[in-house]
């Protein structure tokens, strides 16, 4: 008997989410039973049978409530309803028995003794079903995940891992001891791979470098090479990129994998990788001529976050294509609807970065963010920024570009990155407007607005420039200065 649950289910009530159709009340074993045969049938039924069956147990997760969990409520119960939620992908939010299972791990004693190999079946459901009560239970078991990490197994560390990490959620004492077990526990060479490059994403997500960890999971990687499927090397090495973990071997290894399999690979995923070939300074010409033969065969179905990755990796390894360029540019301007300010930022930054300009795509993606800015859509000002200083590069002037820019600058904080390139524009371009006038008024009183960050800055300074942008910088810096008869930065 379980009492201290039947207030918890009953003051709750289900009533986080709206259930559509008529529930039927059902024992709590009967409704596991019927789920666990649908599971044991997935795995002998014709494929062309598989999706009925889907949505018969789906069905079932909608349509039954468990009337008596206050009294059946169990570890088992948890995982096996978790299992089955997440194999059969059901709707949260539509199904009372899941919700009602999750809600009853979050009940104080469930938290206190809740085998922690449960608890990742409960993580993993809420995460990959996404799940309202993700955070709830990633708040609920933060604390005690501290104290008993050490009862976690590989996979269930590797579980927890991700989902902690996927979900954004910065807890340095928890990744700490979730990382601690998982070195040790991640040694077993039963550990799968889509855990290792799970385990890395998470971690990159967060930045956090746990360096004991990350030479157990390098490990992994290299002995399972042989075996890693496109997404699983793309994601290995976008999170060791990101993490600063760029060793040599590995990267050799996983770099030929990829290369090898390109023909397989679409869009989303080749624009990956040549974002973290760029990354981590590993772009070299034989890669990004493989990236670009690649890219030109399925062009057509890039979507803008895609063409944005593309040309932002171009840019950060200096290499110019202009072949691919264009056809980029012209299947960007099929679909300039579909850009969001950021997509635009990079796309016209990598065109003007080489000095090409297309008469089609500039006006066209000018005419997008300014639509964006009138729709009320948050345009940030270094996107603001940068696209001006994309058109001031190419002398190409647009005003109601300007006039939109330059105003989203001026109410917005920004980094000296921003105040440098938005002013730059406006130098250049002739730019004279009452936003333009409160920009150079403020750096004329705080010159120290267009101080740039040390190069081991924090994040909140802005991200890191390298040593090829910030040259730029300091000369656009030093431009703008003479200009407009600032002292503190002009040419000596």
């Amino acid at each position: 008997m379980r009492p201290f649950l039947q207030s918890v289910l009953t003051s709750k009530g289900w009533s986080r989410v709206g259930y559509a159709g008529t529930s039927r009340c059902v024992s709590t074993s009967g409704f596991i039973a019927s789920v666990e045969k649908v599971q044991q049938q997935l795995q002998s039924v014709p494929s062309d049978l598989r999706t009925d069956l889907m949505r018969h147990g789906r069905h079932l997760f909608e349509t039954e409530k468990l009337d008596d969990l206050a009294t059946a409520f169990s570890a088992d119960v948890v995982a096996k309803v978790c299992l089955a939620a997440s194999q059969l992908r059901i709707a949260p939010v539509k199904s009372s028995a899941y919700t009602s299972v999750v809600e009853g791990a979050l009940a104080e004693e469930a938290v206190a003794t809740m085998p922690l190999e449960a608890l990742a079946r409960v993580v993993h459901s809420c995460l990959v079903l996404r799940s309202p009560l993700l955070y709830d239970v990633l708040f609920t078991y933060a604390r005690p995940l501290v104290a008993r990490a050490g009862e976690l197994s590989g996979v269930s560390v590797a579980v927890l891992l991700n989902a902690y990490g996927r979900a954004g959620f910065r807890h340095d004492r928890l990744y700490q001891a979730l990382c601690d077990v998982a070195a040790a526990q991640m040694k077993d060479a039963r550990v799968a791979l889509p855990h290792v490059a799970n385990v890395l994403h998470a971690l990159s997500r967060v930045r956090f470098v746990h360096r004991p960890l990350l030479l157990v999971l390098r490990s992994q990687a290299l002995r399972q090479v042989a075996t890693a499927p496109p997404i699983i090397a793309v994601t290995i090495l976008d999170a060791c990129s990101v993490l600063g973990d760029v060793e040599e071997q590995l990267f050799q290894a996983y770099e030929q994998r990829v290369v090898a399999h390109l023909g397989e690979m679409q869009a989303p995923l080749i624009a990956s990788f040549a974002t973290c070939t760029a990354r981590a300074n590993r772009a070299a010409p034989s890669i990004m001529q493989a990236v670009g033969a690649r890219v030109l065969e399925t062009v057509d179905t890039f979507d803008p976050t895609s063409i944005a990755k593309t040309c932002d990796a171009y840019v950060v390894a200096n290499i110019m294509s202009e072949d691919v360029f264009g056809a980029l540019a012209e299947c960007a301007c099929k679909a300039p609807a579909g850009f969001r300010a950021d997509e635009i930022h990079s796309l016209l930054n990598c065109l003007s970065t080489f000095d090409l300009f297309d008469g089609e795509l500039f006006p066209l993606l000018a005419s997008r963010l300014v639509f964006l800015h009138k729709s009320e859509e948050y345009v940030n000002a270094r996107d603001a920024a940068g696209v001006l200083a994309s058109f001031a590069a190419l002398q190409e002037n647009n005003d109601e570009l300007a006039y939109v820019c330059t105003k989203i600058c001026a109410t917005q904080p920004m980094t000296a990155e921003g105040y440098i390139l938005v002013l730059w524009s406006c130098v250049t371009l002739n730019i004279r407007n009452e936003a333009q006038t409160k920009l150079l008024g403020d750096v004329r009183s705080q010159p120290s607005l267009l101080q740039l960050p040390a190069e081991a800055s924090s994040e909140a300074a802005g991200p890191y420039l390298g040593p090829r942008r910030r040259a730029a910088l300091e000369e656009k810096r030093a431009f703008l200065c003479e200009a407009y008869g600032i002292d503190a930065f002009k040419r000596h």
